[in-house]
C-alpha cells in the first residue's frame, strides 16, 4: 500500500508527533510553577485550531507565540490554581491528621475542589481562544460549566479516568504519562470545548450569559 502525506495513517502520526512535542513544551513553559497558567494556554491555543483541522505547520512557533501573549494572565491564573491546590491539601492534611478527623476540614477540601473543576474546566481554553479580561474569562468558564453541566461532569470524568489509567496502573504507564498525559487532558478538553465555544460563538456570545469580547482566531 503506497502511503501519501495526505493518507490518514500519515495524518495520524504527524498529530501524534505534534502532540508529543507540544507535551514537552507545556512541561518546559511550566518549570517555573508561576507560568503553569501561560503555557496550559498556549498548548490550548494549538489543540483547540487541531480540533477544527486547522492546525498550523508550526506548532514551535505558534506554541511560544502564545505563550507570551498568554503570560498576562497566565500568571494570575497559576497563582490562583496553586493557592487553591494547596489549601485543598492543607485541608485534607487537618482532615486526616488531627483527632477525631474533623468533617469540617473534608468538606472545605470537596468544596474548593469543586470550586477549581468548575472555574478552571474550560479557562485556558477560554484564555486561548478569546480576548477578556480575567474577571470575565473565570465568569464565561463558571457559566459554560453550569449551562452544560452533563457536557461538563462527563469530561470531569472522562479527565479522571485518564489520570488514573496513567498513574495507576503501573509503572510503564506512569512513565508514559509523563511524555503524553497533559497533552492528552487538554486535547480532550479541546475536543469536547470546541463545539460548546461555537455553539456560544452563533449566538453572539449570549450576553445575559457570556461575556464574549473577540476571538483570538
Amino acid at each position: 500500500m503506497k502511503l501519501t502525506i495526505d493518507s490518514p495513517i500519515i495524518q495520524a502520526g504527524i498529530k501524534i508527533t505534534n502532540l508529543l512535542i507540544l507535551n514537552l513544551y507545556w512541561v518546559i513553559g511550566c518549570l517555573p510553577l508561576v507560568t503553569i497558567g501561560a503555557s496550559t494556554a498556549a498548548a490550548f491555543s494549538v489543540t483547540l485550531k487541531m480540533a477544527e483541522d486547522r492546525e498550523e505547520s508550526g506548532v514551535t512557533r505558534a506554541f511560544w507565540a502564545a505563550y507570551v501573549q498568554n503570560l498576562k494572565h497566565g500568571v494570575p491564573l497559576s497563582l490562583i490554581l496553586l493557592v487553591g491546590i494547596y489549601a485543598i491539601w492543607i485541608n485534607w492534611q487537618c482532615f486526616d491528621k488531627l483527632e477525631g478527623n474533623p468533617l469540617v476540614f473534608l468538606l472545605m477540601a470537596v468544596m474548593m475542589v469543586l470550586l477549581l473543576v468548575i472555574h478552571f474546566l474550560y479557562i485556558f481554553a477560554l484564555e486561548a481562544r478569546y480576548r477578556n479580561g480575567l474577571l470575565a474569562a473565570l465568569n464565561n468558564a463558571r457559566n459554560i460549566f453550569i449551562r452544560y453541566i452533563g457536557r461538563s461532569m462527563g469530561l470531569v470524568g472522562v479527565l479522571f479516568l485518564q489520570f488514573l489509567f496513567f498513574t495507576q496502573v503501573n509503572i510503564v504507564l506512569i512513565f508514559a504519562g509523563f511524555f503524553c498525559l497533559p497533552i492528552l487532558m487538554i486535547y480532550t478538553v479541546s475536543q469536547a470545548a470546541m463545539p460548546l465555544f461555537h455553539k456560544i460563538e452563533k449566538t453572539g456570545g449570549a450576553p445575559e450569559e457570556f461575556e464574549i469580547t473577540s476571538d483570538l482566531y
